[in-house]
């Protein structure tokens, strides 16, 4: 059972911790629902631990669903129990004792949803607090998540979100500025922050997002571009990702008001404020931590952070014998790069998993070769040059695994998104001939579907791809199409929409206006490293192809021996045979395993550090076991494959860092 309340909006306070009667002018409070941790809950939404493991829930009516079903579906994350979930790890495990609770899994709780935002809705940063009902008041504690991606708000908390509240914690989320907010432009229908879609017009400012569109703007780009649709990850306008950190300190600031309004004695003096995230989120929490003037944080904990470095080749990272010098590249330079290798590089992987998943990859090598974008003359050449080619630039050999799975996610569409998202693009602009539509099974745009328009809010992952909606390649000579399926109009094949991955890196390495647009943006947000000494542990997979250790975790180490010195306070765990995504696929089960594992034992470290003054353990390379088997039959994952991070590791584990540089061993 719950009972729903709706709030009037807060106004008064812009920096600083509020205290009693003094409240933000950018908070904006829309909903508090209280859950009984019974029928319904903080964790699982009322359907259990063990649900995650099974099918997703279903909707009563697809076509009308409340906004309590949107809510557990978006809650439903999928778990393998090969990997370990209910038995090493999850919402319904005892970590320490590797029991079971009781309660399945379900914490009983008050949720809070509000906006950040300016006023006129553009911003709206969607915020989430759980208090839990055995809220701690002899050990106050506050934990605060960046959401993963660009994902909603409930994304994490099935993955390891439910750890703050099983320590009797507050658990406050943001999206970034991201999340799950589409504009169907031909429906004219928006997402509210709880996830139906709505007539745009009845929402005004509490839309989630709404494309930057007059009646007439959306009236004649519909009649030249039909069945087009705008998300907030990438036509806001924003550049959000220049607000990240800001979004994290605003959140904490969030739920000391709303903390404070229930027990005038959570105070930032008396509570331990640890922020934790993965992916992009873990790039935000370590962009927060740099902007955290206020000391609203206590400890830090990022797995896989995408996090983008201002350049300085004081920064040295050496491994084995390679050794890199600077501070890594930015997210859309390494896409970029890879969205017009990786699909030819995949043919040269033996044994690489879902290959069959990339059909036109030797289309792809041929157009890299006839734009001399390759030089080998045969197609083994070809795909182990484009492989070689992605080493040279920063890929460690371990990624290769990744290749396949990785370029299948789309990174067009992550490139896409980012380009449009820094350069402050209009979905109008359809750079390089993109944009966003449902289609049909041979590609052509459509009108979205009525079930997902009404769903999309939980089924999305902030953007395209999300069920029928994809990318779609408007320079296809054939008529627009959908990109994966068109066919480069340069090239007359179907290679991926080479043409547009060409486009694409130019504005990111070129010198068009639009290109300054695009690096105008990222010099907005580059890390500088500067953590004040605050105390902070990153987890990162050495297989990780999303988001590669030499471009992120390992120089993020050497920058910030460089500007924090002495003072430097930050842990490096990097584990092996762990990749990005935590997937289970058959190839990946029998080689992979869950990195979520080490983040979980990250916080446990953090949180004895914080409470109980343990010393964090030195930086590290922790040397896992895959499973084994066969693909698709692997192994269970045991506590023999996965150690713990060591206090004492031996000489040939240590990762050292001095005056920058990084020394990683095999």
């Amino acid at each position: 059972m719950m009972k729903t309340f709706c709030a009037v909006s807060l106004a008064l306070m812009s920096i600083g911790v509020a205290r009693a009667g003094e409240l933000p002018v950018w908070l904006h409070e829309e909903q508090v629902t209280h859950y009984n941790g019974t029928s319904d809950d903080l964790v699982t939404a009322g359907m259990g631990a063990e649900a995650m493991t099974g099918a997703a829930p279903r909707f009563a009516d697809p076509l009308h669903p409340t906004a309590q079903e949107l809510r557990r579906a978006s809650v439903f994350y999928r778990a393998s129990k090969g990997q370990g979930y209910g038995r090493l790890f999850g919402p319904h495990v005892d970590q320490e004792t590797g029991q079971s609770f009781d309660d399945a899994g379900r914490i009983a709780g008050d949720e809070i949803l509000a906006y950040a935002d300016d006023g006129d809705g553009r911003q709206n940063i969607a915020m989430l607090l759980q208090i839990p009902s055995d809220l701690s008041t002899e050990r106050r504690c506050l934990i605060a998540i960046p959401v993963a991606g660009s994902a909603s708000l409930f994304r994490d908390i099935v993955d390891f979100g439910y750890w703050g509240l099983r320590h009797r914690c507050a658990v406050v989320y943001n999206d970034k500025g991201h999340g799950n907010g589409f504009h169907l432009l031909e429906n004219d229908t928006v997402n509210l922050i709880d996830g139906p879609q709505v007539p745009a017009q009845a929402a005004g400012s509490k839309a989630h997002f709404r494309a930057d569109l007059d009646e007439a703007a959306r009236t004649s780009f519909l009649a030249a571009w039909p069945h087009r649709v705008a998300f907030k990850a990438a036509h806001s306008k924003q550049n959000p990702e220049k607000d990240w950190g800001t979004d994290l300190l605003r959140s904490v600031q969030f739920a000391f008001v709303e903390l404070a309004k229930r027990d005038p004695g959570f105070t930032r003096e008396n509570t331990i404020v640890i922020a934790t995230g993965s992916s992009n989120g873990g790039g935000a929490v370590l962009y927060g931590a740099e902007k955290d003037a206020a000391h609203l944080l206590d400890g830090v904990v990022a797995r896989e952070p995408q996090v983008q470095l201002k350049p300085d080749d004081r920064v040295v990272v050496k491994r084995g014998t390679l050794e890199r010098r600077g501070t890594g590249r930015s997210l859309l330079d390494y896409f970029s790069f890879g969205n017009l290798y990786q699909p030819c590089a995949v043919l040269a992987v033996t044994d690489i998993p879902l290959r069959d998943r990339v059909p036109f990859a030797a289309n792809r090598c041929q157009s890299l070769h006839d734009k001399g974008l390759l030089t080998s003359a045969t197609l083994d050449a070809q795909a182990r040059e484009a492989l070689d080619r992605m080493h040279a630039y920063g890929w460690d050999d371990e990624t290769d695994v990744g290749h396949a799975f990785g370029y299948f996610v789309a990174p067009d569409a992550t490139a896409t998104k980012y380009v449009n998202d820094h350069g402050r693009f209009d979905v109008r602009d359809r750079v390089c001939g993109y944009s966003y539509a449902a289609t049909d099974a041979d590609g052509r745009p459509v009108a979205v579907p009525p079930d997902l328009a009404a769903t999309i809010f939980s089924v999305a992952p902030g953007g395209a791809p999300a069920g029928t909606i994809d990318v779609v390649n408007d320079n296809d000579p054939t008529g627009a199409r959908r990109s994966w399926l068109s066919v480069s109009p340069s090239t007359g094949r179907q290679d991926f929409n080479l043409d547009g991955a060409v486009c694409i890196r130019e504005l990111v390495t070129g010198n068009s206006s639009g290109s300054e647009r695009v690096k105008t943006g990222i010099d907005e947000f580059l890390a500088s490293g500067q953590l004040h000494g605050l105390p902070t542990i990153i987890v990162h997979g050495r297989n990780d192809d999303r988001v590669p250790v030499s471009f992120s975790s390992r120089p993020y180490l050497g920058l910030n021996n460089i500007v924090d010195g002495e003072s430097a306070n930050l842990r490096y765990i990097e584990v092996t045979n762990a990749e990005h995504f935590g997937t289970d696929l058959p190839g990946f089960d029998t080689r992979m395993i869950p990195l979520v594992l080490y983040h979980l034992r990250a916080l446990d470290l953090m949180w004895a550090h914080l409470t109980r003054k343990t010393p964090l353990p030195p930086s590290q390379v922790v040397r896992t076991t895959p499973r084994g088997g066969e693909p698709g039959k692997a192994l269970m994952l045991e506590s023999v494959n996965v150690p713990s991070i060591s206090a004492a590791p031996s000489e040939g584990d240590r990762i050292l860092v001095d005056h920058g540089r990084v020394l990683v061993p095999d």
